[in-house]
């Protein structure tokens, strides 16, 4: 009501015409219109406002203004179709420029919402509706029509302009929310117990076992399968043993993560632990990070605004524009995490329409950034390349740079220093065995050594899986962990996806693979937990989990990670050619493929010794991986990390198949916080609203002994 009180207010020139114009002074009308929008004019002029509509009128006044000096009975006989018919055309050119003329106004009641899709949606409905109505007066002034049809019109567009909005908005609102997701189906009902299970899950990733804990928590019965002897995907530890000084030396090392965001009170790992009843299982160690770059060593104090300042020092041109880009950056990150209330940390934007509509209120910073390039926000700040470099200095922990980022993706990193980075004493496997436990004491099954064959479908429903023994698995949904190229184009029978899903995936590239090195060291390094090296000729990340988990190496030694991602069209080349694709032992230990590995890893080594010299001289125990390595173990295609291209991500959780969700790097891309939230919102595509109730009362009823390995 506000919106539209505003723009009848401002359309008092029109008024004034009209009524001038009836009564036969079409001279005295155009004039009066034009001092009165004159006048309107020069008081938004003085308050810094610009309304376009308003221009617009004004322009027609005037050029009615220079008509009448030229053909004045012929305006007196056309003016007043001619000013509908002009307030028409400037409605409807300014919208198909993607200016709503009705923005302007509503911009002043609802500030708040500004800039929203939604908010441009519904002006743009509206002031395309009065850009028509505006062209029908002036047909029907042209036509000579009966008052009563224009009143009519009047009247309806009053009313439309009134109570339309807010049916729009809610209309637009719900749209948004459906969006989000490419695939609807109803939640299965969980009612046929005689099924092995509720809910099988294939893939013991940190996606699968967080779905996995969080269903079995609401009270479902639910079955994990894994090819591996390992749960946790990429995030699991093991050991090797060695030779030093004539005795046996025992080193621990971690395949994937070791640098976990989100363990904070009220972050997502922390959140989803505390849910679980097991956050008391798990000890963390803060880890802090170093940067050597050509602009010199740069280690980050724990407190961000010490970071902040500590960088304006060495960028001193940049120094401003650093700590208000920081600022920023925070406010964005408390936007998006303040989400996760009520949801156990899990952040998210809303699911109700009252609740998205207030969303960019509470939440302006995050509301107006999330969806654009972080690029941009860094632009807005900063442009010293150097400094930008900086900023983006763990882009690595999400990508390979080749795909841009917006700022709902990037932001989060920053958490490592806003809130730290940690890592689960014990190794990182630590993460994924808390649960597995949470899971078994539920009445669970997490399956290992037990690859699935096929996911099973009946009547476009996912029913369970087949084993590779043979073995049925019935069940009421499926969760795949896996990975998603092979989850729909080798589990999920092409008869039951739709083509242009299958094809998309198919050209979807794999996201970045990566190559690693690691190493047991007869001495205790000097550097920060957490090392990333970026100095000409030599870039490599450096993990030392043993500085702050002295476990993990025997006393006086250390555990090194050398760490390079390794983009997809590179990776592609370390597979075998297609004459040996089915013999990957014999390509294993080919010699090409352990020259071109042990070569890599050399190039590693050095450029390590960059800020460790004589590494090589205290190597112990030593082992390579290239992206081969991670197809192995992890059945991903080319040895991706970091899930799929996100050309081929779904969006949502759930898979054109009904029952079947995706949890992962297929949804969610890089990170274990990432794919924590993506198993949380498999498991909410299931049984809605899970993470907004109380966890149900633990599950007793143990699985069918028919199901085990």
């Amino acid at each position: 009501m506000k919106t539209f009180l505003t723009v009848k207010f401002t359309l008092i020139p029109y008024i004034a015409f009209y009524w001038l114009l009836a009564r036969g002074m079409t001279g005295l009308a155009i004039a009066a219109g034009l001092a009165l929008m004159t006048a309107l004019e020069a008081w938004r002029l003085s308050r810094r406002e610009i309304f376009i509509f308003e221009l617009g009128s004004l322009a027609i006044f005037a050029l009615f203004g220079l008509m009448w000096l030229i053909a004045p009975e012929w305006l007196a006989a056309n003016a007043l179709w001619l000013s509908f018919a002009g307030q028409g055309v400037v409605a409807l050119g300014l919208l198909a420029f993607g200016r709503a003329w009705t923005s302007d106004y509503s911009r002043v009641a609802h500030a708040d919402a500004a800039g929203s899709p939604q908010f441009f949606l519904v002006n743009a409905a509206i002031s395309a509706l009065w850009g028509v109505l505006f062209l029908v007066f002036a047909g029907f002034a042209y036509a000579h029509a009966p008052r009563w049809m224009s009143t009519g019109l009047v009247i309806f567009g009053a009313l439309v302009s009134i109570f339309g909005p807010k049916l729009a908005i809610g209309l637009v609102l719900k749209k948004m929310i459906a969006a989000r997701e490419t695939y609807h189906w109803p939640a299965p009902k969980f009612d046929d117990k005689n099924n092995d299970c509720d809910v099988a899950i294939v893939g013991a990733g940190i996606g699968g076992l967080s779905a996995a804990a969080l269903l079995a928590d609401a009270g479902l019965r639910v079955a994990v399968f894994d090819h591996h002897v390992l749960a946790g995907g990429y995030c699991h530890s093991y050991p090797r043993k060695a030779h030093h000084d004539g005795k046996s030396v025992l080193y621990r090392f971690d395949a994937g993560p070791h640098d976990f965001s989100g363990v904070w009170d009220g972050g997502t790992i922390s959140g989803l632990l505390d849910r679980l009843g097991v956050a008391d299982r798990i000890d963390w160690a803060r880890i802090d990070h170093s940067y050597r770059t050509e602009s010199g060593a740069i280690d980050p104090p724990r407190d961000w605004r010490d970071y902040a300042r500590m960088l304006g020092e060495k960028f001193p041109g940049s120094a401003a524009g650093i700590m208000s880009l920081f600022e920023s950056i925070h406010a964005i990150f408390q936007d998006m995490y303040a989400t996760g209330e009520g949801r156990s940390g899990i952040p998210g934007l809303p699911s109700d329409p009252a609740r998205m509509l207030a969303f960019p209120k509470e939440h302006p910073v995050g509301f107006k950034w999330m969806g654009r390039p972080f690029d941009d926000l860094v632009a807005a700040h900063v442009s010293d390349p150097k400094v930008v470099q900086v900023v983006n200095a763990l882009v690595g922990y999400l990508g390979d740079g080749a795909e841009k980022l917006t700022c709902g993706q990037m932001v989060p990193i920053f958490g490592y220093y806003f809130k730290g980075g940690f890592y689960p004493k014990g190794g990182s496997s630590r993460f994924s065995d808390v649960l597995v436990e949470a899971i078994e004491e539920r009445g669970g099954a997490v399956h290992l050594k037990t690859p699935v064959k096929r996911i099973l479908v009946e009547n476009g429903a996912a029913t369970g899986v087949e084993l590779r023994d043979g073995r049925i698995v019935r069940a009421r949904a499926v969760v795949s962990n896996a990975d998603i190229r092979r989850t729909f184009l080798e589990l999920v029978d092409p008869a039951h996806t739709p083509d242009d899903f299958r094809k998309t995936l198919a050209e979807a590239e794999p996201a970045t693979s990566c190559f690693t090195v690691q190493l047991g060291i007869d001495y205790v390094p000097d550097i920060r937990p957490a090392t990333h090296v970026h100095l000409p000729g030599a870039h490599v990340g450096i993990a030392a989990m043993s500085l702050v988990d002295p476990s993990a190496a025997p006393e006086g030694h250390a555990i090194l990670n050398l760490i390079r991602l390794v983009p997809y069209a590179e990776a592609r080349h370390w597979f075998p050619p297609d004459d040996v694709a089915d013999d990957w032992k014999a390509w294993r230990r080919s010699d090409d493929y352990e020259q071109r590995k042990r070569a890599l890893g050399d190039e590693m080594i050095a450029a390590a010794e960059q800020i460790l010299p004589g590494l090589r001289d205290h190597i112990v125990y030593r082992t390579d991986a290239s992206p081969v390595t991670y197809a192995r173990y992890d059945w991903a295609s080319a040895g991706s990390i970091y899930g799929v291209s996100r050309a081929g991500r779904l969006k949502g959780s759930k898979s054109p198949v009904r029952n079947l969700v995706i949890a992962g790097g297929g949804n969610a891309g890089a990170g274990v916080e990432a794919v924590v939230i993506s198993g949380a919102n498999a498991a909410e595509a299931l049984v809605p609203d899970l993470l907004s109730h109380p966890p149900a009362p633990r599950a007793t009823q143990a699985l069918p002994t028919h199901v085990a390995a």
